[in-house]
């Protein structure tokens, strides 16, 4: 089984994927939720935090991220590292693990993206007896540009194009992005003349990497996607409220 299908949608989309298990609430907490490296910046960190009242262990592995037939795909990779990649931290404690480039040639596209992992582990007995290989994960974007100056929201709304797809028996929503850099998709709705607006995501709905097409499957019937269908999203987290056409759907 390959990574990438561990992953499930929402999963990526929030950065977090709770897994519930007898071992009760976790106690990891991660800051930042991103992280972005320019050129001159040859690592970053994270910190981990036990707010837990258990001694709290952890794994840290960092992933290529990539985007194929409208799915997010991660691969390992050693372009960045993660130091230290395992830890045991007592209650209360904060900790720094630092994610280090290993490589700062350019890589041929304007930005690369990659995921770190975090995983609560359960204790040895725990796994053991139930199978269980970890309690909490966290996945953390990270981005690594060429270019110090980043475009505008505006200009990385204008590089998308999206569209709407029949999904098996379902209808999906698609988008390419054809600029050099990531779009971060959130609060989006369907809007079509004279129908009630279509709730796609109240939060974030995820990310399309650039030169890259990602496809979200959505919980409406084709029944109701009628003719010019837009969509009204934020992008990278800026008060632009963004109205796209999005088309008609094919029979």
């Amino acid at each position: 089984m390959t990574f990438s299908r561990l992953l499930s949608r929402s999963f990526l989309a929030a950065g977090l994927l709770a897994v519930v298990t007898a071992a009760g609430a976790s106690g990891l907490q991660v800051s930042p939720i991103r992280l972005t490296f320019t050129p001159a910046s040859p690592a970053q960190g994270l910190w981990l935090t036990n707010t837990g009242g258990e001694v709290l262990n952890a794994q840290v592995r960092v992933f290529y991220w990539t985007q194929d037939s409208g799915k997010d795909e991660l691969t390992p990779t050693q372009a960045l590292l993660a130091s230290p990649p395992a830890l045991s931290l007592a209650p209360g404690v904060r900790q720094l693990v630092r994610v280090i480039r290993t490589d700062a040639s350019a890589s041929g596209v304007s930005e690369d993206a990659y995921r770190v992992l975090i995983d609560e582990l359960p204790p040895a007995a725990q796994a053991e007896q139930t199978g269980i290989r970890y309690v909490m994960r966290h996945s953390v974007p990270v981005f690594v540009g060429q270019s110090v100056v980043a475009p505008d929201a505006a200009t990385v709304a204008a590089a998308l194009q999206w569209s709407l797809v029949r999904d098996g028996e379902g209808v999906s929503l698609q988008a390419h992005n054809s600029g050099s850099m990531h779009a971060q998709v959130s609060a989006a709705t369907l809007l079509q003349p004279g129908n009630q607006p279509v709730e796609v995501s109240p939060g974030l709905l995820g990310y399309v990497l650039p030169g890259m097409t990602m496809r979200w499957a959505l919980n409406v019937p084709a029944a109701r996607i009628g003719t010019g269908t837009q969509l009204k999203a934020r992008i990278n987290g800026k008060p632009l409220d963004q109205t796209f056409p999005v088309g008609d759907l094919p029979h």
